[in-house]
């Protein structure tokens, strides 16, 4: 009588059940395995979709963009706006001791768009939609749906990953313009019924200040962030394994893992790349 072979399936639910994930020496690597993973998959996924080869789950895309976006809308909308009316207060007491209008708009405006605003968008992203993406993972793994997504012969990757990512790229580039336009208009409104500074000045300190390449990676940070919560949500939601604690574990570290993350590629940006 010849014994069958373990299916793989079966040899990584057992394996999932008998012990916690990502624990140990090596649990680091099993976790930069899995994001590296399941970024594989999604823009496998991608690929095919812009040949014609798979289809995106549009009712999960709309979700999500409604859970990435439309939800946080009015807190980038409020956060940004503070963020102008503080940082026109701030310059109007500098401009009233020192007479360099030119120089302290230079400054303000780039660290507004090139900083404040992108580490804004991802931390907001990343409390929305990266603590969501990683308590609904976290739910499938404790549930037992993810195996009942493998028996079905689904992805369970491209199922949950695959359009919340795409969502939140897409909303995070729309937050950072939104974002920016926003800060630096109360900003202007601010100095410009305060201080008397005209309006014209603010515009022509922008043009000085940034150049092209300073405003594409003003946009293409968030979308880097958006990357890095995508993948750190889903490690942290499939580490949940099949204990119900792991659910708020999950998000938890998500959180925190998320707001790390984002100031560190920041930093790497800031000294590495620039």
């Amino acid at each position: 009588m010849s014994m069958s072979r373990p299916r793989p399936n079966d040899t990584l639910r057992r394996d999932i059940e008998s012990r916690p994930l990502f624990q140990g020496r090596t649990g680091w690597v099993e976790q930069i395995g899995l994001a590296g993973f399941a970024l594989g998959r999604c823009l496998t996924l991608y690929v095919r979709i812009l040949f014609g080869s798979a289809r995106l789950d549009l009712p999960a895309f709309v979700a999500a963009l409604r859970q990435a976006g439309l939800s946080i809308l009015p807190a980038i909308t409020l956060v940004s706006l503070l963020v102008g009316l503080i940082l026109g207060h701030q310059t109007q007491s500098v401009l009233a001791q020192i007479d360099l209008p030119g120089l302290i708009l230079l400054s303000a405006i780039y660290a507004v768009v090139m900083e404040i605003v992108p580490i804004l968008v991802g931390i907001l992203v990343a409390g929305r939609a990266g603590v969501a993406l990683a308590v609904r993972q976290a739910t499938l793994a404790v549930s037992g749906e993810i195996d009942g997504l493998l028996v079905n012969g689904i992805d369970p990757i491209r199922f949950t990953l695959g359009p919340v990512l795409l969502a939140m790229l897409t909303m995070s580039f729309a937050f950072a313009v939104w974002g920016s336009l926003i800060t630096l208009g109360a900003a202007a409104l601010w100095l410009w019924g305060v201080a008397d500074l005209p309006p014209a000045l603010m515009l022509d300190a922008f043009n000085r200040a940034l150049t092209p390449g300073d405003l594409l990676e003003s946009l293409l940070k968030p979308m880097l962030f958006s990357v890095l919560i995508a993948l750190i949500a889903t490690v942290n939601g499939t580490a949940a394994g099949r204990d119900p604690e792991g659910i708020a574990q999950a998000a938890t570290r998500t959180m925190i893992g998320a707001v790390a993350a984002i100031l560190i590629a920041d930093l790497f940006i800031v000294l590495v790349v620039n």
